[in-house]
């Protein structure tokens, strides 16, 4: 089982599906250092010891408003380098972890949310979700949105979401192929794991094989 330092991610385990929950519900789970730190631990654990599907979501009626706007609000780059280094580890981890990662979308999943969502291999968004990664309004040029946002949907629908900011309809992020599926909040976490389960029926060293050559 994967442990933590932080009290900001709860960890459970259920037939073979492990859940990082975002426990910050107060602030709609909005990220703060602890809990990308968290984050990348738990990824940079289970690549050591590949298992359990693994499925992202958050307490409460949100998944995640992206990064703490307290965080964002100033000169991003100079005064939180570390943090951005290691939103960027995390990316990269859940890309190369050779299990299927589903990430869920109740409510809201902005910016550094939405992020991990391109790196996952499924995205499950509720039908009233705020689906956007709005970092160029904070002054942000963020690497990961245009290394991965294109393989993903395209160029010029990655040029809308970073250019604009601007929120994406969910039905239209699925139309895209941002989505897996789109379908009411209270269904979300269930169709994830839904197509984390079908995927725990195959050979693990298959999965993992498929899963790296997605990547590639």
């Amino acid at each position: 089982m994967v442990t933590l330092d932080t009290d900001r991610i709860a960890v459970t385990e259920e037939a073979g599906v492990l859940t990082l929950e975002l426990a910050r519900p107060d602030k709609l789970n909005a990220l703060l250092p602890d809990m990308v730190d968290g984050l990348a631990s738990a990824f940079e654990q289970l690549v050591e010891a590949p298992g359990p599907a693994v499925l992202l979501d958050g307490q409460g009626r949100v998944t995640t408003a992206g990064m703490d706007r307290e965080i964002v609000a100033g000169d991003y780059a100079a005064e939180h380098a570390d943090l951005n280094e290691r939103l960027g580890t995390l990316y990269d981890l859940v890309v190369a972890y050779p299990r299927p990662v589903a990430v869920c979308g109740r409510g809201a999943l902005i910016g550094a949310g939405a992020i991990l969502s391109f790196a996952a291999e499924f995205c499950v968004l509720g039908e009233e979700a705020t689906f956007a990664v709005p970092e160029v309004s904070y002054g942000i040029a963020s690497e990961r949105i245009a290394s991965l946002l294109p393989a993903v949907a395209g160029r010029h629908v990655a040029a809308e979401l970073a250019l604009t900011g601007e929120p994406l309809d969910p039905h239209r992020a699925h139309a895209v192929g941002l989505a897996n599926d789109v379908v009411p909040p209270d269904a979300v976490r269930p169709r994830a794991r839904e197509l984390l389960e079908a995927v725990a029926a195959h050979d693990g060293d298959t999965v993992g094989e498929l899963v790296a050559l997605l990547a590639a």
